[in-house]
């Protein structure tokens, strides 16, 4: 299967090159990964890596390092603007994503199938309406 964005993805597992510093396509902690091809840059991709499948140690200093981005952030903003957020407007989440070569990926086991969910025209208007009617305006046509 050629691996194309959207393509489930795992980062496999050899030895790092001297070519591999200088380039900075891999690294060992990236073996195992798994995560969704973000863009194909010739023989080079983005990947968007499953927090799931990082290891506990780098899992750790992310989730760290988004705490910090949130906050840094909202001290930012006027007391007024972080009042008018909603929760979910409140949330920063950081993506973990990393370039790699496409000689160092194989298609996950599950099937290759994206894990991301694009939603419908549908569904963008109607999460617009209601989106809208929270804030108290209304949708103009």
């Amino acid at each position: 299967m050629e691996i194309t964005v959207g393509t489930r993805v795992v980062v496999i597992d050899r030895e790092q090159l001297p070519a591999d510093v200088k380039s900075g396509l891999f690294y060992p902690h990236y073996a195992g990964l798994t995560g969704e091809v973000l863009k194909v840059y010739g023989q080079e991709c983005a990947v968007l890596v499953d927090r799931t499948a990082l290891p506990p140690a780098i899992y750790e200093r992310h989730q760290q390092n988004e705490k910090q981005q949130r906050q840094r952030w909202l001290d930012g903003l006027s007391e007024d603007a972080r009042s008018k957020l909603s929760a979910k407007e409140k949330e920063l989440v950081l993506n973990y994503a990393i370039l790699v070569s496409l000689s160092d990926l194989t298609v996950s086991a599950d099937g290759g199938e994206s894990r991301i969910l694009r939603a419908s025209t549908t569904d963008l208007d109607a999460a617009e309406e209601a989106f809208l009617a929270e804030r108290g305006g209304a949708a103009t046509e």
